[in-house]
């Protein structure tokens, strides 16, 4: 018998291993490719770090406890996010990757922005499993304490994917509805959407 998953929040000290496992687990995702500006190999590991930095501070990166599995959330309701972390941790990113490349992400936010609810959620920025423990359950482990937080709240989750074989895998973990997004000159990309599920004990006492 496999040993349960330890889910943690995760602190300042697991940067380098959160980056490890998401750079080995997006080195060929095509939205990458795009966002780099076609320099995955070199902007990867600052790309992430940047993703972790703007985050961590917030609460809303959790992880296995051997940071093989990472999900790393925005709370998109208006309340818990330290902004001027996320703008010292961008402009570090703005500078490394250059013009080119600051532009590829700009646009890909921009084309995803279209398609953001109005409404407040709750956005899976990064789900990342390293490759040494790919169907290990990691994934969706380090998924649900926020799937608990948002259904308490009564919150829906949203996240994109420009992989169609992570379609299916995210439509069984409650992400049934999805929007095609254009990207200029990118990956085709799907915005999923996780309704809110009603608790179970709500649903008992009323």
């Amino acid at each position: 018998m496999s040993s349960p998953v330890v889910v943690r929040r995760a602190s300042p000290a697991d940067r380098g291993a959160v980056i490890e496992t998401v750079v080995a687990a997006f080195v060929a995702d095509p939205a990458w490719d795009y966002i780099t500006g076609g320099e995955v190999e070199r902007l990867s590991p600052y790309f992430a770090g940047a993703l972790f930095d703007g985050r961590v501070a917030d609460g809303t990166v959790w992880v296995s406890d051997d940071c093989l599995g990472v999900a790393m959330w925005d709370d998109r309701t208006g309340t818990g996010i330290d902004q001027a972390t996320r703008d010292v941790a961008w402009a570090a990113y703005r500078e490394v990757a250059g013009v080119d490349g600051w532009a590829s992400l700009v646009r890909y936010d921009a084309a995803l922005h279209v398609h953001q609810p109005a409404e407040p959620f709750w956005y899976l920025g990064v789900l990342a499993t390293h490759p040494s423990a790919q169907g290990t359950g990691l994934a969706t482990a380090v998924m649900a304490p926020t799937f608990e937080i948002a259904d308490a709240a009564g919150i829906d989750c949203w996240l994109e994917t420009s992989v169609p074989g992570n379609t299916e895998f995210y439509e069984r973990r409650g992400f049934t509805e999805r929007v095609e997004a254009e990207i200029d000159g990118g990956p085709t990309t799907w915005w999923m959407r996780r309704p809110a599920e009603v608790p179970r004990r709500s649903v008992e006492r009323g």
